[in-house]
């Protein structure tokens, strides 16, 4: 567990966009009742963000970790996902994450795998899903956060190659439902683009799912 700081819970202040209730819209957690925890700030710019106000410096709410974890708590659901932006960005991450661990919640945390916070592996145990989603144009991912991943979600765009998803540094990971499709933006031709890339890693024995934005599709958040 991580160690007790000066700051309490009454103190320690983290960044937040919003936090809502709705239902899983991408991955393979799709369908079910989450409540989200978005945070400020990004260190990518993805020309197909859907979310950059979670990055325009202004779109947020400094919150102490416990009113944070207050907020959640209205909500009434016990699955929460954290998200940005990019929430390793946040200092107050780890005691966010062990505190919502110590009242009993299953934690998603979504992240483009770059960064790595050293206090949030001292948490991390199996009621903690990482989705790690390595972004163009080099999907670099962290090798400490390698072996916490437990999904990896590629978006389909026009520049992504198979060669994107087949790098040697994250292949141990490289299983059957590990790896997650996405078309961007649920467009047409990145949904055939996916189906072609998915053929490709079958072909080498790797199973894939295609899975869109299921709440576009709904017209949720």
């Amino acid at each position: 567990m991580l160690k007790k700081k000066t700051n309490n819970l009454e103190t320690e202040k983290i960044k937040v966009v919003e936090i809502f209730r709705t239902v899983e819209g991408e991955g393979r957690w799709v369908g079910l009742p989450i409540s989200f925890v978005r945070l400020e700030g990004c260190n990518l710019r993805c020309s197909w963000c859907d979310t950059t106000y979670s990055y325009d410096g202004k779109s947020y709410t400094e919150l102490t970790v416990s009113q944070t974890i207050k907020e959640v708590e209205k909500l009434g659901l016990k699955r929460v996902c954290i998200t940005g932006g990019e929430p390793f960005l946040s200092p107050s991450l780890p005691r966010l994450v062990q505190l919502l661990l110590e009242k009993g919640y299953k934690i998603f945390i979504e992240t483009n795998g770059t960064l790595w916070n050293e206090e949030l592996g001292k948490v991390i145990n199996e009621n903690v899903y990482i989705t790690c989603s390595p972004k163009p144009p080099v999907y670099f991912v962290h090798p400490k956060l390698i072996p916490f991943i437990d999904e990896l979600k590629f978006v389909i765009d026009s520049n992504i190659k198979v060669e994107n998803i087949l790098n040697p540094q994250i292949l141990q990971f490289l299983k059957n439902d590990t790896i997650v499709l996405q078309p961007e933006s649920n467009k047409e031709q990145m949904v055939k683009k996916a189906l072609y890339i998915q053929d490709q890693l079958l072909k080498l024995g790797i199973e894939s799912r295609i899975i869109p934005q299921c709440h576009k599709v709904l017209g949720l958040p």
